[in-house]
């Protein structure tokens, strides 16, 4: 006898025993798949991308406008602020001194010196006064020839005309006058000349100006406001002609050809400067740019910065963001490394609540399937971010993102998963936005509201009545909120500081009741944006809402105008299935109106091959009776396929493609298996029949819906095939059908109880005594039957 037909040992026995695996093996497999790593490691990646968002690591600042501490504000740290209206006082004083520019255009000077040596040249060369021609006295006229002299006395003709040919009567002569006019002219060409400044004290400095050549901005220089008035000029240029030409010449002649040229030259000196409006202002904003702020230090011990009961508006407000903004800064590593390790565990924690509750829910293919997980996590985030900006001051509106999130939240994932997913997304955005924990019970009230007021949307109105319920809640809420937390009262009284009483004042009540009035406005405002947003939250979510599924229930849809034309029979069969399972459905509290959608499509698959199928055929012809059981077998199950393509080409949702494909399960195609056992024993070699070759390809009833559609769907067809449908009959047809489905195992992956199957059984029973209730036979139908 050989070793291995011996009887194996008592330990060879215990080692061949294979036990089944514990809980955290088959944990620990199942996190270790690639996929399931995968969604990890999004979860991880979202997780981070909020921590850096919210500067987790920070500690909040949980002030407001309009917030009424409960406590004086102490500082934290020494800290410097502002002075913003002495700074601002320090900034208009330096634009006030800032030197405006001028643009200098001297040719109208260089013109104007050649004109006074022009004239004096026509002037020089005249013999007498005799010979004077009309212009050449209307020159004489121009250098003052008519006004008084030094000496008070008139001054001819005779002795103007000698004094220009006496002081320029030669070569050298002409060479001083040019040096005396270049003296005197070339600082005026350079410096120009205005009447008054074109700018007024607000704008600029008014005893200095900086001037540049046309042209030439890189090359300013600083002139005194009186060098180019030219009423100051005017009087200044007599002076300083005397005076150089008497340097020049010596003579007397010369210093009264000096009073002559400035006759002249002091009617006729032109405006050169013109104030650059660009250049002034871009030295202007330099100017204020420049000036240092003027800082108050603050620190632990100065007092309160803002005391007990005080609204906080925006200059208490900037003083506290600069307080928190230094206290930040000089923070430790350690404490921000424990912060940020508190901020990730709240997340972590989150995180394991969540997929603890969907793990135990009916939601589990949140989990296991990467594009539903990934869009789970891409709303959370959108939810977060959007709620923490629109958080800031002045809008305060993270109520709209958390709402509508909500609504998103239970039309894609029910209820039970919108009211855990909002409670912990509350939670996060509370601490991220950093804002005092009240916040944290508003926004929570407000997705529980609209969670538990949306329910079934059949009409975009309904929304709309939502959004009005949620305000309500929201406004309640936040006057409570507000009451309980002192935000009614309105500051210190006059002798508070003493005796620590709060003084209510009747504004604050009204600025309660107002920004109470602004959130609940935010939360009705979203009823209407869910109502434009809803086409696209159902394609984003692959969902139907009842309104879409009215739309889909549409007798007049092509594909149930093509199965009514080429299978009639299949569509009223399907009509009276969707009337059965929709009453059936709603008896356990199932969406009933997707049932009947459901039903309505899903044997259009049928309508390839329509005559194969009992309710299309025509009595006495069967197509069946020249086919082998095996390939009849093939054509029924087929129609489950070819439906799911069809529908898919028509882009019917996903969940009614989900009924088409499990409306059937794994059953068996019981007459043709019975017909195939039958000829294999009649025949010779008597083949083994496979049963799973007679069975439809799944899968099994997932959701409580499809079960429903199963029962509806075999009840309906067995009933056509009763002789006298009486009530018993139907009970117990109904009977073995659902006894039947459910031994087969049809029922193991729906999370169907036995109390709603037989609810289902009771609801399909009283439907189907209604459709086959006997009627009274009037005397002219007994003769006729008679007869």
């Amino acid at each position: 006898m050989s070793t291995s037909s011996k009887s194996k040992t008592r330990s060879e026995r215990v080692a061949s025993l294979k036990l089944e695996k514990l809980g955290w093996q088959i944990w620990l497999e199942e996190i270790t798949r690639l996929d399931s790593l995968l969604r990890l490691a999004i979860a991880m990646v979202a997780a981070i991308i909020i921590t850096i968002f919210v500067r987790g690591w920070e500690p909040p600042f949980a002030y407001r406008e309009g917030f009424v501490p409960q406590r004086a504000i102490l500082a934290r740290v020494p800290f410097k602020f502002e002075d913003a209206l002495k700074t601002d006082a320090l900034r208009i004083q330096a634009a006030r001194e800032v030197l405006c520019i001028y643009e200098n255009r001297k040719e109208p000077l260089v013109q104007l010196r050649g004109a006074v040596k022009d004239a004096l040249f026509a002037l020089r060369d005249v013999p007498s006064t005799l010979e004077l021609t009309k212009t050449q006295n209307q020159l004489l006229d121009s250098f003052g020839a008519t006004v008084l002299d030094s000496d008070k006395a008139p001054l001819d003709y005779e002795t103007a005309l000698k004094a220009i040919q006496q002081t320029l009567a030669t070569e050298a002569d002409l060479s001083k006058y040019d040096a005396a006019i270049r003296e005197i002219l070339d600082p005026i060409e350079e410096f120009g000349l205005l009447v008054s400044l074109e700018h007024d004290s607000d704008k600029g400095n008014q005893r200095f100006i900086r001037v540049f050549q046309i042209g030439n901005e890189a090359s300013m220089i600083e002139v005194d406001v009186p060098r180019v008035r030219i009423a100051e000029v005017g009087a200044a240029l007599r002076s300083s002609l005397e005076r150089s030409f008497r340097n020049q010449f010596g003579t007397p002649s010369a210093t009264l050809l000096a009073r002559m040229i400035h006759h002249y030259l002091s009617t006729r000196l032109p405006v050169t400067l013109t104030l650059r409006e660009d250049l002034s202002n871009t030295a202007r904003t330099e100017a204020s740019n420049n000036v240092r702020p003027a800082m108050i230090t603050y620190d632990p011990a100065s007092g309160a910065l803002v005391p007990l009961g005080k609204p906080l508006g925006e200059k208490e407000l900037a003083l506290l963001r600069t307080e928190h903004r230094v206290f930040t800064s000089e923070m430790p590593w350690y404490l921000r490394t424990q912060r940020l390790m508190a901020f990730l565990g709240m997340i972590t924690a989150l995180y394991l609540l969540c997929t603890a509750f969907l793990h135990q829910s009916s939601n589990r293919h949140l989990l296991f399937e990467t594009m539903e997980f990934l869009r789970l996590i891409a709303l959370c985030m959108a939810c977060i971010i959007s709620a923490v900006l629109f958080a800031q001051d002045p809008f305060r509106a993270e109520l709209i993102p958390v709402i509508l999130c909500a609504i998103i939240a239970t039309i894609a994932y029910g209820r039970a998963v919108a009211l855990i997913l909002m409670a912990a997304l509350s939670m996060v955005i509370t601490f991220g936005a950093r804002v005092d924990l009240s916040e944290f019970i508003l926004l929570a009230s407000g997705a529980a509201a609209s969670i538990l007021l949306c329910g079934r949307i059949r009409n975009r109105t309904r929304l709309i009545y939502v959004g009005l319920g949620v305000s309500i809640v929201v406004f309640s809420t936040y006057i409570g909120l507000g009451v309980m937390t002192g935000q009614e009262a309105g500051g210190v009284s006059s002798d508070g500081a003493a005796t620590g009483a709060i003084n209510v004042s009747s504004l604050l009540p009204l600025r309660l009741v107002s920004e109470a009035l602004r959130q609940a406005a935010f939360a009705f405002l979203c009823g209407p944006l869910m109502a434009g947003l809803l086409p696209l939250v159902e394609k984003a979510f692959d969902v139907q809402t009842d309104l879409s599924l009215l739309e889909l229930s549409d007798m007049s849809h092509p594909l149930l105008r093509q199965l009514a034309q080429r299978a009639p029979g299949t569509y009223n069969h399907s009509i009276s299935v969707a009337a059965l399972a929709e009453t059936a459905a709603e008896s356990i509290g199932a969406h009933g109106l997707l049932v009947r959608v459901g039903a309505i499509f899903h044997d259009i698959g049928k309508m390839f091959k329509p005559n194969y199928f009992v309710e299309n055929q025509v009595p006495g012809a069967n197509r069946h009776d020249t086919l082998q059981p095996g390939m009849s077998t093939l054509i029924i199950i087929a129609h489950v396929k070819d439906g799911a393509d069809l529908a898919r080409r028509h882009r019917l949702p996903k969940r009614v493609i989900d009924f088409i494909e499990q409306h059937h399960g794994t059953t068996l195609v019981e007459y043709f298996y019975k017909q195939a056992h039958k000829k294999s024993e009649e025949s010779e070699e008597k083949d083994e029949i496979s049963e799973s070759s007679f069975r439809y390809p799944g899968p099994k009833p997932q959701t409580r819906e499809a079960a429903v559609l199963m029962i509806a769907d075999a009840a309906e067809s067995a009933s056509r095939a009763l002789v006298e449908p009486t009530a018993s009959r139907l009970q117990n047809l109904v009977d073995q059908i659902a006894m039947k489905k459910l031994l087969d195992g049809q029922f193991d992956e729906c999370g169907l109880t036995l109390l709603e199957l037989d609810t289902i059984k009771r609801s399909l029973v009283k439907s189907l005594t209604a459709i086959y209730h006997g009627r009274i036979k009037y005397p002219d139908q007994t003769a006729a039957n008679a007869s």
